[in-house]
């Protein structure tokens, strides 16, 4: 039975590899399974389910992909920018809209961070964002015990070719100060001390 469940895992990962954004539905049709059989396979060896499982290889092709981009190949959103930003490879971060009208939403899942600077980042999502909405960032950043809370505003959202991420979102991040509205001084000196230690 064992031996069944990773056939089924690895026929399950074989196809998102090429189809990131395919639903359990059809991945059991194209499978020719039960979407039963897919989430009991990956409970047993991987020990998550399917959204979880695929969120997983998506973040992974999107690294990936990243990685071998050039900075140079940033687009004409890079004229905006004051000062040069850093990747930090597998560093991901979930969001939510704010405004005055509309009730709290859920944070996103995890996304792909495309790079950070004092002034602002650069991540990867599957909606486009309008520009000038508030919007309140959580950044998991690797070797770093607490996640960074950041408030800032969208200032682009443009489509990207990354696998399985529709659209690249810019933010510009409110000020730094030890006040109401502000993001805190304790995150600036998180992010100026990645701006020393990590590479262009």
């Amino acid at each position: 039975m064992n031996t069944n469940y990773r056939e089924v895992v690895q026929k399950v990962n074989s196809h998102l590899a090429a189809h990131p954004n395919a639903s359990l539905l059809i991945v059991a049709e194209k499978l020719q399974t039960t979407s039963q059989a897919i989430e009991e396979a990956l409970q047993n060896i991987e020990g998550i389910g399917f959204d979880e499982f695929r969120a997983g290889i998506r973040l992974e092709q999107a690294f990936e992909q990243l990685g071998e981009m050039s900075p140079a190949a940033n687009g004409p959103y890079e004229r905006m920018r004051a000062r040069r930003r850093i990747a930090i490879p597998k560093a991901t971060l979930r969001y939510r809209m704010i405004g005055f009208w509309r009730r709290k939403s859920d944070f996103s899942g995890h996304c792909p961070l495309v790079d950070l600077s004092p002034d602002g980042l650069a991540f990867l999502a599957d909606q486009a964002r309008k520009p000038d909405r508030g919007i309140l960032l959580v950044l998991n950043l690797p070797g770093e015990t607490e996640t960074l809370q950041l408030r800032g505003r969208i200032v682009y959202s443009v489509a990207t070719g990354i696998v399985g991420y529709r659209y690249r979102i810019g933010v510009q991040f409110l000020p730094f100060a030890e006040r109401r509205g502000c993001n805190s001084l304790k995150a600036l000196d998180v992010i100026t001390r990645l701006e020393r230690i990590c590479p262009p």
